[in-house]
């Protein structure tokens, strides 16, 4: 009885009629990856003899699907599917003459988030959501590139989860949280807009850069985290609470199987 109470007070405070108790739901979402360098997912920098070399991370994409369980009626879990794509430019640069060379290429990933999520009402059919967890990320191959006038060269290996060997060079898992806001409805579903932030446990990619022209060779050497920042587009189907089975000791002696 006291369970019940506390289900309906919270339904309330944390729902309403949209209390995520025993719902489970799917969706769909769109996100936008984007550079920024106050967390690192910026200009990544070295210098070689004769030239230096950056590589910068470009805007990206992610796409894919979302299940949701709800646990309580202010905690569910979340999970689901996304490819990602990662847009990187390589540059190379003389410092003395300033001629610079450019390459583009894009890292592949298909990665499978699992978070924690709490959410509270701010209106109606409004609320704030937060999570945390895992993201175990797959990278199907390594990438290579060339410049145009073919002077510079980038070839980016996968780095192996093992650091002295190449055991599971595909796999890479970091720790992914993200905030938002839904606007929630019974009859077009739920509409979420956040960010995330995804912060791999080592580096995902080892990216060895060649600039050669006329008889000189410089080389250089950089490490890709695999982190991003995301604005999150997401949409949910409103899906009903699942039904419960009363056990019988909960009911009253009349209504009782035996």
């Amino acid at each position: 009885m006291l369970r019940l109470l506390f289900i309906v007070i919270a339904c309330f405070w944390f729902g309403n009629s949209f209390c995520q108790e025993r719902v489970t739901t799917f969706g769909l979402q769109l996100k936008p990856l984007v550079s920024s360098n106050l967390l690192g997912t910026g200009i990544a920098q070295t210098v070689g003899d004769t030239f230096d070399f950056d590589v910068d991370q470009r805007l990206g994409y992610a796409f894919g699907g979302v299940m949701r369980k709800g646990l309580t009626p202010w905690l569910s879990i979340e999970t689901g599917i996304n490819f990602v794509r990662r847009n990187y430019e390589a540059r190379s640069f003389h410092p003395r003459n300033g001629n610079f060379d450019t390459t583009r290429f894009r890292i592949i990933a298909y990665e499978i988030p699992v978070s924690a999520l709490v959410f509270v009402r701010l209106a109606e059919q409004v609320y704030m959501d937060a999570a945390f967890g895992l993201s175990v990320n797959m990278f199907p191959s390594d990438v290579s590139s060339t410049s145009f006038d073919q002077d510079l060269f980038q070839r980016s290996f996968r780095n192996s989860w093992a650091e002295t060997s190449s055991v599971l060079p595909w796999l890479n898992v970091g720790l992914i949280a993200n905030v938002g806001f839904e606007y929630r409805t019974r009859e077009i579903g739920y509409f979420y807009f956040g960010g995330s932030y995804l912060l791999p446990f080592k580096p995902s990619y080892n990216t060895f850069l060649v600039h050669e022209k006329n008889g000189i060779r410089d080389e250089g050497f950089l490490r890709l985290t695999g982190n991003y920042i995301t604005l999150d587009f997401r949409y949910f189907f409103h899906e009903e609470p699942e039904e419960r089975e009363i056990p019988d000791d909960e009911l009253p002696a009349w209504m009782r199987k035996n």
